[in-house]
């Protein structure tokens, strides 16, 4: 049973160049459960990637703590899986090594490596293109072989920085639908963060809104839409109350930013 735990967790950036120390974070508490799926919704530099980063590992908090299963997170690990906006591909690995990376820096066989990594490729859509090179790819596939990359890890944990930003907006659509049914199928544990409001109501069980910086928590809404999901829900009553509600938040919020600017 999969537990993070974020406690009391914040972050402070150093003044530079004869700036002042900027506080991106302040003292935050999450819990997030078994085969929980959160988005972090929030306006831009709010923190949330700052959040996700010292979940991952990659960034240290100024105070506070994050513990994986009763484990204090210290530096990134095999037991989260990170998926990033930008592609961030071996670009001289074929989709099949990509995604099997991983296995191998672990010592997997490579016959059994290979099975993970097919069987992942299948799931994720990409059958035809094991042999391909990143560069032979468009965004979409690029961020289905990321996402199979990790998920081939069977990481406890699944952190996604904004992963569809990046994407045109059908093919955007066309990820989250694919994503939600692998979590649908695996209950796999996720923290996801996204500035996209449809998307945090789609694919989420929970959507935490954080605050203009300094980031906090300023809100947790739960999503009490039934699954499996299709696209088609977000037109219903229940999805659209959702989404006023959290306009009227994040709204609220971007006027404190654009105040400061």
């Amino acid at each position: 049973m999969t537990t993070l735990k974020i406690e009391q967790v914040s972050r402070t950036f150093p003044a530079r160049h004869g700036h002042a120390p900027t506080r991106a974070l302040e003292p935050t508490d999450l819990t997030i459960g078994n085969n929980d799926f959160v988005t972090i919704l929030g306006p831009s530099g709010c923190g949330k990637s700052t959040l996700l980063r010292i979940v991952a590992g990659l960034d240290r908090p100024t105070s506070g703590r994050v513990t994986l299963d009763g484990s204090e997170v210290t530096g990134p690990g095999a037991d989260r899986g990170m998926v990033f906006q930008s592609y961030t591909l071996f670009p001289w690995l074929t989709v099949r090594e990509n995604i099997a990376f991983g296995l191998r820096e672990r010592g997997v066989p490579e016959a059994e490596r290979n099975k993970v990594a097919d069987a992942f490729i299948r799931r994720v859509g990409l059958s035809g293109f094991e042999n391909h090179w990143p560069k032979q790819l468009s965004g979409g596939m690029q961020q289905r072989t990321a996402i199979a990359r990790a998920l081939a890890n069977d990481p406890k944990i699944l952190l996604l920085d904004e992963p569809f930003g990046a994407l045109d907006n059908q093919t955007r659509a066309l990820m989250q639908e694919m994503l939600l049914g692998i979590w649908e199928r695996d209950q796999k544990t996720v923290l996801f963060v996204t500035h996209d409001i449809e998307e945090a109501i789609f694919l989420g069980s929970r959507v935490i809104v954080m605050s203009a910086r300094p980031g906090h928590i300023k809100a947790e809404i739960a999503v009490d839409l039934p699954h499996p999901r299709s696209y088609k829900i977000k037109t219903t009553p229940e999805f659209v109350q959702l989404k006023e509600r959290l306009v009227e938040e994040i709204r609220t919020e971007a006027l404190k930013v654009a105040e400061h600017a």
